[in-house]
């Protein structure tokens, strides 16, 4: 291995969890290296705050393995890692500094070390002047910056974050990301869980996908961007002239959830040498009516779709 290769801090193999009835994962492997942001996306479903607390140990997986900074899960390398997760755990009455060095006692602080660094972080963040006000007092965005400032208050060397910037406004969202920038100049390494591609695409260096509670995809946000189909969205009510035109083309569409009256969204996957005009073109030919034409573009969602359909296809054929 290169001497410059990155230190992984957690490493996931073959990892399964079933639940009875339905739910739960099959088989997601992959790794998060220090000083990166790595982007866990899927939609609402998908498995990755199941993952998460197998991650953590919180559950019990039925297969596959997690290793933690080189070594297999145990409850002192836990003690390295700040999670956020999904459900937020405040209580309304605590004082928003008694909360934050609480979650540092739990992770082994001494007492004044862990009050000095929650007044350090609740001053970063701009709620110095609050800290001893009670949580129910606080919005519903300042209570989520004091909830990341809880996961972070033990300085960890991994930060495992479920939505952190779920109920942030524009402002509270840049403040919170300037601090985990920070940690990931200082060589921290951050998965950073999403349902929203457009978050990960802006946020993160490299991304992880998850479908039907398995890893789809796994490597770096522009190679990841660079596997969206060639092709356009277009809604239409002649699904049947728009099937013919696209095979002519050499390529084929796929449908798209979501109606309009009686009109449906398609995806015309095409050959990457086909120009969007010359699709036009041949609807024009086919007397297609267009209600809508948008050229797909290559970024994370395109690509994460074009992706899960693959393993459904494949799953099915399985």
């Amino acid at each position: 291995m290169p001497s410059d290769a990155p230190v992984v801090l957690l490493k996931i193999t073959g990892l399964a969890k079933h639940f009875r009835g339905s739910g739960g994962i099959s088989n997601v492997t992959f790794s998060v290296p220090a000083g990166a942001v790595t982007g866990f996306i899927g939609v609402n479903g998908a498995g990755k705050s199941t993952t998460l607390r197998c991650a953590l140990g919180l559950l019990k997986q039925d297969a596959g393995d997690v290793h933690l900074f080189g070594a297999p899960f145990s409850i002192s390398a836990r003690r390295r890692v700040g999670f956020l997760p999904e459900e937020r755990g405040l209580f309304a009455h605590e004082r928003l500094r008694d909360a934050v060095a609480f979650h540092g006692r739990l992770k082994g602080m001494a007492r004044r070390a862990a009050f000095v660094a929650a007044d350090r972080l609740l001053e970063r963040v701009g709620l110095g002047a609050r800290k001893h006000d009670r949580i129910g007092a606080l919005s519903k965005g300042n209570a989520q910056r004091v909830q990341v400032l809880a996961a972070m208050v033990h300085d960890p060397d991994l930060l495992l974050l479920d939505e952190p910037l779920s109920g942030l406004d524009l402002i509270a969202q840049s403040e919170l990301l300037s601090l985990l920038a920070e940690f990931r100049a200082r060589g921290g390494g951050i998965l950073f869980s999403t349902h929203s591609m457009a978050a990960a695409e802006t946020i993160c260096d490299r991304v992880v996908m998850l479908a039907g509670g398995r890893t789809i995809f796994e490597g770096a946000v522009p190679d990841a961007s660079a596997l969206a189909p060639h092709g356009a969205i277009v809604v239409t009510t002649d699904a049947e002239g728009l099937n013919s035109a696209a095979r002519v083309l050499g390529g084929h569409i796929v449908p798209m959830a979501g109606a309009m009256g009686e009109t449906m969204r398609w995806r015309v996957v095409l050959p990457r040498e086909i120009t969007h005009p010359v699709l036009i073109r041949a609807l024009s030919e086919r007397s297609v009516p267009l209600l809508a034409f948008e050229p797909i573009k290559p970024n994370l969602e395109g690509a994460f779709w074009h992706l899960a359909q693959h393993k459904i296809v494949e799953s099915r054929a399985a």
